[in-house]
């Protein structure tokens, strides 16, 4: 059994190197002895799999000229134990950040890569143990003694101390750790997200294509990360387009308190009030949403008061939750089944990389894509369109 695990572990080894090692298709191998040298295992051992791989088509055999590189292998962990934590059920805790369906849709996207790459899975449910705020240290612990060679933090429970604990914990007992969350962590551990500062970028910046110049941004708890990337994207839009108003843009950003609550429509409709406070022609015509939730309430409390959207005002959410689709609320798209699979590619890539020494962690993000619906449409005639005037 242990040289069956050895000879699949030097199989993944050997796929890695041929990928990564800068060999060119078309071009010819180092020679078996050399290639067994660079990888420090004996020619018996690696005949085998150059034997596969030709029969896969990756390697061809060349009489009197060498072996050639066909095609780059397909990656392969057969055997590696993977382990998935996250809340996947109810918590307890009254309302909670993530949908535990939309986890998943994640993790069957993430089977579909894993399994056909050998990959074993093991799902680990953070729900039953809410309250505990250590439990993904213990979690992640024991995921290290069951034998995992990866373990994956899918929008875990805890706050960030805790987390990056139970992340260091994985790295130092040599398991790769990897995680999918709007937080960012040191680079001990692979990171697979959503670009949301680049999402809201593209949305003011279609707002701002469509006419409107004064644009506002809406938000929960500024003690967010995701928040405070997504009002960056929304001033990088303003500065780029050189708008006037962009000196006064601070005065249109509507968040809550410093922490980290969990986003609520109640938001949304406090926003609301202080557009509603402005007088009408200094309101922005636009309204950037930093999520879905927060843009409904938004968009109730001024149906209830009249206000025609996007009649009288555009707005723009992010996320694409069931609320947005029933609203037709204009809004960013998470790629869920695409963070699946790009999860599973980048934990197996973290599993064939070289052993020996310090193994790279990869950063991978991905680009939401923008729905347009009905909350969104030119300003009204009339509207101040000033640019900056530069200077000589």
């Amino acid at each position: 059994m242990g040289n069956a695990r050895q000879q699949d572990d030097l199989n993944s080894r050997v796929r890695a190197h041929l990928r990564s090692g800068g060999f060119e298709v078309g071009g010819r191998l180092p020679a078996e002895r050399e290639l067994a040298t660079s990888l420090g295992v004996g020619r018996t051992a690696l005949r085998p799999i150059l034997e596969e791989l030709e029969g896969e088509g990756v390697l061809e055999r060349r009489p009197q000229a060498g072996t050639f590189l066909r095609s780059l292998p397909a990656l392969t962990s057969k055997g590696a134990r993977v382990t998935l934590i996250a809340p996947f059920g109810e918590t307890g805790e009254g309302e909670r950040e993530t949908d535990p369906m939309w986890l998943h849709r994640v993790v069957s996207a993430f089977e579909r890569v894993a399994r056909p790459a050998g990959m074993e899975l093991q799902l680990l449910d953070q729900s039953p143990r809410a309250a505990d705020p250590c439990s993904i240290k213990e979690m992640a612990r024991e995921a290290a003694n069951a034998g995992a060679g990866a373990v994956v933090l899918l929008h875990p429970l805890g706050n960030r101390c805790t987390i990056g604990c139970a992340l260091a914990l994985l790295h130092d007992q040599g398991v790769h750790p990897v995680i999918a969350s709007a937080r960012t962590y040191s680079g001990m551990a692979s990171s697979v997200y959503f670009d949301s500062g680049w999402g809201i970028y593209c949305v003011t910046k279609h707002l701002i294509e469509s006419g409107h110049r004064r644009i506002g941004f809406v938000g929960p708890s500024i003690g967010h990360e995701w928040v405070r990337e997504r009002i960056a994207g929304y001033e990088q839009a303003l500065d780029a387009a050189e708008i006037a108003e962009v000196g006064d843009s601070a005065q249109w950003i509507w968040v809550c308190d410093e922490g980290e609550r969990i986003p609520s429509a109640q938001d949304g409709e406090n926003a609301f009030g202080k557009w509603l406070s402005l007088l009408e022609n200094e309101r922005p015509t636009a309204i950037v949403g930093a999520n879905d939730t927060v843009a409904l309430g938004f968009l109730n409390a001024a149906r209830k008061h009249g206000i025609s959207i996007p009649g009288d005002l555009s707005l723009t959410g992010f996320d694409n939750d069931p609320g947005a689709l029933l609203a037709g609320l204009s809004t960013l798209e998470r790629p869920t089944e695409t963070l699946g699979e790009a999860l599973a590619r980048v934990t197996l890539d973290r599993l064939t990389q070289e052993s020996g020494g310090e193994v790279a962690a990869i950063t991978h993000r991905l680009r939401p894509d923008f729905i347009e619906r009905k909350t969104v449409a030119p300003p009204r005639v009339g509207e101040k369109t000033k640019t900056k005037t530069s200077t000589p």
